[in-house]
Formats: structure tokens, sequence, C-alpha cells
């Protein structure tokens, strides 16, 4: 029962399916500081979640009221976004964006701080008329696929080398496909571990320091192609 907590288990939340968003809630001041880990973990390993705090009163903001903190400054350097909403207005918007972010490009964590009047004002809102703003999602021409295709061809030693992104977008079964259909070795990072049994034929081990899998490295540095996914 803990904000911190909580922060991971949004992280938790978001990976455990394709497509969940896990959001975190916490009172002003303490719990926004406690989310910064949680944040951090999320932003490094580009989960996104939404982080939402409450706050002081907008009138006594810079004032040292009880539990004002500035936590979207604290926030922003392990987000991809973090505002303090100062219009009740403002908030269908912010959130509209907020979404937005955390999925597009290279995914990661936001932070919507909220204070207490604007979280107590009325406003009007037509959920018809709400649309959300199309995610971007970078994808390679055909012009480099083929170059990529071209030069796996013609390696003699090519490993696969399979990150966190194939799992976020649910290709772990399309990533075993192309490795079976060309009997490429795959190389899991360690946000890609789990992309294919640890006892498939053509895993090769995860690579790095941090891992005890020798044959990992040793197909990794003995490779004459890589092709990270």
């Amino acid at each position: 029962r803990h904000v911190e907590g909580a922060s991971h288990m949004a992280e938790g939340y978001t990976r455990a399916k394709a497509g969940n968003i896990g959001v975190c809630i916490g009172t002003s001041g303490p719990a926004g500081t406690d989310m910064i880990t949680g944040l951090y973990s999320a932003i490094a390993d580009s989960i996104p979640i939404l982080c939402i705090t409450g706050q002081a009163p907008t009138a006594v903001l810079h004032k040292e009221d009880f539990q004002a903190v500035d936590i979207s400054s604290i926030a922003k350097p392990v987000t991809k976004a973090a505002t303090t909403v100062l219009e009740a207005a403002q908030v269908p918007g912010v959130f509209q964006q907020a979404f937005h972010l955390m999925r597009t490009g290279r995914p990661g964590p936001v932070l919507i701080d909220l204070p207490i009047d604007v979280q107590l004002t009325e406003i009007e809102f037509d959920p018809e008329l709400y649309e959300p703003i199309p995610v971007h999602k970078p994808a390679a021409s055909r012009k480099q696929i083929e170059r990529a295709v071209q030069m796996l061809n013609a390696s003699e030693r090519p490993v696969l080398v399979a990150g966190g992104g194939i799992i976020n977008a649910d290709a772990s079964e399309l990533l075993v496909e192309f490795a079976e259909l060309t009997g490429v070795p795959v190389i899991p990072t360690l946000m890609g571990w789990g992309i294919l049994p640890d006892d498939h034929e053509l895993n090769a081990g995860m690579v790095g320091l941090q891992t005890s899998h020798r044959y990992g490295n040793a197909n990794f540095l003995e490779s004459d192609f890589v092709l990270g996914i």
C-alpha cells in the first residue's frame, strides 16, 4: 500500500498484455515523488504508463502550501511529458495528448498533475466529439527492408537481436515465424526475453554483461551480420 508500488503495478499492467495502459493515481506532494522510481523504470524500458497526482489549489502553488510540490518539474526528466493543469477546460485535451504521447514513437510514461480546484470544477464535455489523436508508429520503407534482406542473404553467420518492442507490439509469433523461415539464430535482449521459448532450437541465449548465457555473447561476437528488431 505504497504509491511507489502502485507505479510499478501500473507498469506491470501495461506489460501484461499488448494494448494495456497502466494508470496510477496518488495524492499531492509525497505521492508524486514516490512515483519517480516507477516512472524512471517505465521510461528506461519504454513502457507507457499514466501517473496522475493531486495538487494544492492553483492560487497557492508557489506559496509553500501543504504538500505543494512542483512535481511536473521533478518528473520531466523521467517522463515523455509532465504537466500541471491550471485550467479545468484544458483537462480533456491534456489527457488526449497524454495517451497520444505515451504510445507514439518510443513509448513511455506521462504524468498529469491536477490542482484540487481544477478537479472540483465542472466543465462541459461531449464525449461524442472526442477523437483520439492518431499514434505514429515508425515503419521501415520497402527499400530499407529489401536492403536488409539482401545483407541477410549475403551473410554467413547472421543473428537476429530481438528487443522488447516485439513484445510491446504483440509480434512474438511473427518473429518466431521469421526466424524459422530463415533459420537465423535469435538473441533476445533482456527486455525481449520470452519472445521465443527457452528451449527453441534457434534461441541462442541472451547477450550482454548481465547474463550468464555465454553462447549468446559468443554467437553475437562471431556473427558477420546483426539484424536488430
